[in-house]
């Protein structure tokens, strides 16, 4: 979608606003985590992700400028991550603890094989027919699976989630240390990896001048990289060992992804970054739930969800403005090479949470009322 904005004549805010569109909806996660607390939460799940999609089809069809288009992408996420408490609260439910990474990545699996489909057809129709029947078809076609999951069953919760205000939730949040410690690593290092993606839709337009049948080469390569990361991702993480501790080696080898931008001197000798993509994408959003559910109190994994996922919304709405920003005094291979600096201090602020021991159970009472 970014390089589809920017290639339809949008601006560099307007491809960051594209970039920005998942982080916003997660800056209002913590609103919807407290409007659904208490709902049922397979039909939260399922109803956000039809609404979204249903929105997604009918505002891409109706755009006519690229700051329409745009819009409609942020609205499609805000829509869709409204369930982030309520699908990590619900996933914790379903999977046991040592199989739940397994799980998880084999749903993943599933979804990367349908995305080298769709972006060896979309690569191939998106240079011939309008973009935005390509996505509409693509999301009309997703339709069915988000209607099956409204037929998931999953126990209640022993006991209910209730409404507590903010302030006690952040209060209750910012007293554990370590999680607290954890939030601003990812703080640290998101400012620079998300200001970085921000960068390479621009770096594969007007640097290297990217073909459609690129995008979806390296599309392709990526979910076919996913799909094997994944299972290993899944059996590596349900082997009881720190979610965290692998969270800093994927972080360091995601670093490789901005360093290849720089340095490729072909669009085509982009295609093994594909490769470090696939890897680390597929850690990351194993280990972004995962962390959650190891070091969140059982009865509080929704509140720590909508947390993590606030943060994530912060960082990530602000980096591709602050790195779209710095294009006026400096280069878009330059920019990069300061989200590195970010990157990195952000890997070194996570390490220490690893070395911190983690506290007994004693240590960190529920809050129920």
């Amino acid at each position: 979608m970014p390089v589809v904005v920017r290639r339809a004549g949008g601006s560099s805010l307007e491809v960051a606003l594209v970039v920005a569109g998942p982080f916003i909806g997660h800056l209002f996660s913590p609103l919807f985590a407290y409007a659904f607390a208490g709902l049922d939460r397979v039909r939260v799940v399922a109803g956000t992700v039809v609404a979204a999609r249903t929105v997604f089809i009918c505002g891409v069809l109706a755009a006519t400028t690229p700051l329409f288009l745009a819009l409609t992408t942020v609205t499609f996420w805000v829509m869709t991550i409204s369930n982030i408490a309520a699908y990590t609260s619900l996933m914790a439910a379903i999977y046991p603890d040592r199989e739940r990474g397994q799980a998880m990545g084999k749903v993943r699996i599933g979804f990367s094989i349908a995305s080298i489909a769709s972006a060896a057809v979309a690569g191939t129709f998106i240079d011939v027919v309008p973009a935005g029947w390509v996505f509409a078809t693509a999301a009309l076609l997703s339709l069915p699976g988000a209607l099956v999951f409204f037929g998931i069953r999953a126990d209640r919760p022993a006991v209910a989630e209730a409404r507590r205000p903010a302030a006690r939730i952040a209060r209750d949040i910012w007293a554990d240390v370590r999680y607290r410690k954890l939030l601003l690593s990812f703080v640290v290092y998101g400012i620079g990896n998300l200001g970085n993606a921000a960068m390479i839709p621009l770096l594969l337009v007007d640097r290297f001048d990217a073909p459609s049948s690129f995008i979806g080469a390296y599309a392709a390569i990526q979910s076919a990289t996913a799909i094997i990361a994944f299972w290993i991702w899944g059996r590596v993480l349900d082997r009881g060992r720190s979610s965290v501790r692998w969270t800093v080696r994927n972080s360091l080898l995601a670093m490789l992804i901005p360093a290849g931008y720089i340095v490729a001197p072909s669009v085509w000798l982009l295609l093994p970054v594909a490769v470090i993509a696939g890897i680390a994408i597929a850690g990351s959003e194993l280990t972004y739930h995962i962390n959650v559910m190891q070091l969140a109190p059982r009865e509080r994994i929704g509140e720590y969800a909508a947390a993590n996922s606030f943060m994530l919304g912060i960082r990530g709405t602000a980096a591709p403005f602050l790195a779209a920003g710095m294009l006026g005094a400096l280069p878009p291979q330059a920019v990069m090479l300061v989200g590195l600096c970010f990157m990195g201090t952000g890997v070194a602020l996570m390490s220490r949470v690893v070395r911190d021991p983690a506290p007994l159970p004693a240590a960190a009472p529920v809050v129920t009322a």
